[in-house]
């Protein structure tokens, strides 16, 4: 299993450094697309959606919508309202777990999660494509940053949460989580932001809008996880898929991914 699950991470991060590297933007656009549509796909399972058939048609319907978006010229106005949307819905989420903490069972196509998986993943894929290509100081290696704000919370936030976790996060929705993790996440981020401060050209005259960028998808990328949890309890589904050998599916991969990039790229476009 572990050998497995070694293997699919380096195919994955190879796969993923070549497309972030050296392809051009409609190469990029095209491989975006494909990975929305798989995500979709899950989605898609997890919402209630169970024959085959409608599941494939979800995810390319989804496919399809990033794809255009995606083609769309980058104004700037547009896309700050297309990410307000995204950045508005998963500042919504706390609420939505205060009032239901948990989840109604999901026995059938739930139409506003599928719904929100429309809004989700088309506003995840603009901006990925946002910060790589059409942003100020825009480039692979600022995407790159984004991603690596959700990577380093989540490992500093598993390894924090192991040796100092005791007050639960939200119980109800996925009991492992503790508060000392999201600290210890947040703390190793904050040391992240401040080598790139100190090392990347990007940063330069933008620290200020990286800080708040920064901690703002950090703490978002909690809340793009704790979602996905939620919706596959009341799925009654431990991983998305298992599309991923040894790593479950796509969005269990994604999941911070889809909520924080948008809440960065909305700070650099707006701040």
């Amino acid at each position: 299993m572990l050998k497995t699950r070694i293997t699919t991470a380096v195919v994955l991060l190879l796969a993923f450094s070549a497309g972030l590297i050296f392809t051009s933007i409609d190469v990029f656009a095209l491989g975006l697309a494909v990975v929305v549509a798989a995500g979709a796909w899950e989605w898609g399972r997890m919402s209630g959606v169970i024959d085959e058939d409608a599941q494939t048609a979800y995810a390319a319907l989804i496919g399809v919508a990033a794809l255009v978006a995606l083609y769309v010229p980058y104004s700037a106005g547009w896309i700050q309202w297309l990410m307000l949307a995204g950045v508005l819905f998963w500042l919504s989420v706390p609420a939505l777990f205060y009032l239901s903490p948990r989840q109604p069972a999901i026995a059938g196509p739930d139409s506003v999660l599928l719904c929100i998986g429309l809004l989700v993943f088309v506003v995840a894929a603009v901006s990925i494509q946002y910060l790589r290509s059409f942003a100020p100081e825009a480039s692979s290696w600022l995407l790159f940053y984004a991603l690596c704000i959700v990577w380093t919370m989540d490992i500093g936030a598993y390894f924090s949460g192991r040796r100092f976790g005791h007050r639960k996060l939200a119980p109800s929705i996925s009991p492992g989580k503790t508060w000392e993790g999201v600290y210890g996440g947040l703390a190793a981020t904050v040391i992240l932001m401040l080598l790139v401060m100190l090392m990347a050209d990007f940063a330069e005259g933008n620290r200020f809008k990286l800080l708040v960028a920064t901690l703002l998808a950090a703490m978002i990328s909690v809340l793009g996880d704790l979602y996905e949890s939620r919706i596959k309890r009341a799925a009654d589904m431990k991983d998305s898929s298992q599309l991923l050998p040894g790593h479950g599916g796509v969005l269990d991969r994604l999941d911070g991914v889809v909520a924080a990039v948008p809440v960065f790229a909305f700070v650099w476009a707006w701040l």
